[in-house]
């Protein structure tokens, strides 16, 4: 009676530890799944071409979104960065790479934030970056995408809608790949 007993508890015990288990499994993958909340945020307007690589124009948001529009028929990366920001400056030379690789079938555009544009220029010359970059002196991009933290990386899928949001830097296995499920 008592090994019966014994049983039916170590049962019940398996039983809760994958019920347990199974839950912290889809609270994990709900999180990374999802990521942080995306801002509402929806591109209009009628389409404007990216700025020339070296000019880092100041744009305020309806240019910002008319790019996005000009933009439509491939899938987007803007990643917002300020030349005082260490992760920044880490991440910068992988979104290069990425760009090199990726840059014909995956638009990339840089936003400074909260930086002064000769340190942005100058951020952008000593790393070389070659991609589009502009400033958003205002802050009015930054407030519409929500961005908490620098660098923030937002994909931006073919026709223009906002579909991840990344906060951080982006490791080169993450950025690939966010690419690689951007242009499937």
């Amino acid at each position: 009676m008592a090994a019966r007993k014994r049983s039916a508890v170590v049962t019940a015990a398996r039983w809760l530890g994958l019920v347990a288990a199974a839950f912290i499994a889809l609270v994990v993958l709900n999180v990374t799944a999802s990521g942080p909340d995306l801002p509402d945020f929806r591109a209009s307007g009628d389409p404007a071409e990216l700025p020339v690589t070296g000019t880092l124009p100041i744009v305020e948001l309806p240019q910002f979104e008319a790019m996005i529009v000009g933009a439509r028929g491939r899938p987007i990366i803007v990643n917002v960065w300020g030349s005082w920001c260490a992760p920044c400056r880490a991440e910068m030379p992988l979104l290069q790479d990425a760009f090199e690789t990726y840059g014909d079938r995956v638009v990339f555009l840089g936003v400074a934030g909260n930086d002064s544009r000769d340190g942005a220029q100058r951020f952008l010359r000593d790393l070389d970056v070659t991609y589009a970059n502009t400033i958003d002196e205002s802050g009015s991009i930054l407030r519409a995408l929500e961005v908490d933290a620098f660098p923030t990386t937002f994909v931006f899928d073919a026709e223009g809608t906002l579909v991840i949001k990344v906060e951080g830097g982006v490791s080169e296995q993450r950025l690939a790949g966010l690419l690689d499920d951007a242009v499937r």
